[in-house]
């Protein structure tokens, strides 16, 4: 591979991969730059000794998934003090962040189906049906399998408090 290839390459798809692992992070850029920098490290490793595959995103998206996932289960992400996560509010949403990440882990840990499912429902917005005619199954499949991960997120997630509201409020509201 060029040099003008891997530029092309990296031009068309950082944008989109960063995005991927940005909204898989919690909106933490350093860990989200992070995942993106080993992905593309990754690839010029992997493409240098075989060919560039046909969709570079994908496959660059899937190594990025993959490091991800090893950070979150290593807990590489908790650094208190070097984490800056961003707040649109004012408010300090540090557990936000965490939580976000909490999640990711938890979707990491469904089995492939379930969270490929997840994944493109919350974090990618697409409808059942694109999922659907994506994985080329029915679109009642889809919605089996949804129901599923909800179901086995709900079992690993501690209970989620809304904003706002202490344990002690919501237990008295029961």
């Amino acid at each position: 591979m060029t040099e003008q290839e891997w530029m092309t390459i990296y031009r068309t798809t950082v944008h989109d991969l960063y995005g991927y692992v940005a909204r898989r992070a919690g909106g933490i850029r350093e860990l989200s730059e992070d995942v993106v920098q080993e992905a593309y490290l990754r690839a010029l490793g992997d493409w240098k000794t075989k060919r560039v595959p046909d969709t570079p995103l994908a496959w660059l998206k899937r190594v990025a998934h993959n490091v991800l996932v090893d950070c979150l289960r290593q807990k590489k992400w908790i650094r208190p003090a070097d984490v800056d996560f961003p707040s649109e509010s004012g408010a300090d949403s540090r557990d936000d962040g965490r939580r976000a990440l909490e999640i990711g882990l938890a979707i990491s840990s469904l089995g492939r189906k379930k969270a490929a499912v997840v994944e493109a429902f919350y974090y990618d917005g697409m409808s059942v049906k694109e999922i659907a005619s994506a994985m080329s199954v029915s679109e009642r499949a889809v919605e089996g399998l949804l129901r599923r991960a909800r179901r086995s997120l709900k079992a690993l997630l501690p209970e989620m408090e809304p904003k706002g509201e202490t344990h002690e409020s919501s237990s008295r509201t029961r």
